[in-house]
């Protein structure tokens, strides 16, 4: 797949960040999808992510490692403001990438690999149900 410069993120519906993949990212725009996501995390404020990868290629074994990277130095954020990420995934190719990154540094937070958005937008919809009853039932206490 071609390399495309940008990922698009659509917070509308925010706490929901949606985060679209238009093909295999440059190293410079994995970089910047990577500052646009710390940014949310340092918002302080609790959101949800939907990543959908259903058309990025084959992701580079150097930016599967920069991810690992960026999952180790943003660890506790990613602990205390990620509700869950649904990733939207339809190539085989792209799993086993993901997976990868996966393997080598679990995420902190409730995921689920989907294989399309509607599946992805359920989960996400449930997750910030029980968000906000867990919220609401502290908050009461």
């Amino acid at each position: 797949m071609p390399a495309f410069d940008r990922a698009t993120f659509d917070d509308s519906r925010w706490p929901l960040l949606h985060l679209w993949l238009p093909g295999t990212l440059s190293a410079q725009g994995l970089e910047e999808s990577l500052t646009n996501v710390s940014g949310y995390l340092h918002r302080g404020e609790r959101f949800l992510l939907i990543l959908d990868l259903s058309r990025a290629g084959i992701i580079p074994l150097e930016q599967r490692w920069r991810m690992v990277e960026w999952l180790d130095a943003h660890k506790q954020l990613l602990r205390e403001r990620m509700i869950g990420i649904a990733i939207i995934i339809s190539s085989p190719v792209v799993q086993l990438s993901v997976s990868a990154v996966l393997f080598a540094r679990p995420l902190p937070f409730p995921n689920i690999s989907c294989t399309n958005l509607t599946a992805a937008e359920a989960w996400a919809a449930e997750r910030l149900r029980e968000e906000a009853w867990h919220t609401h039932a502290w908050k009461g206490r």
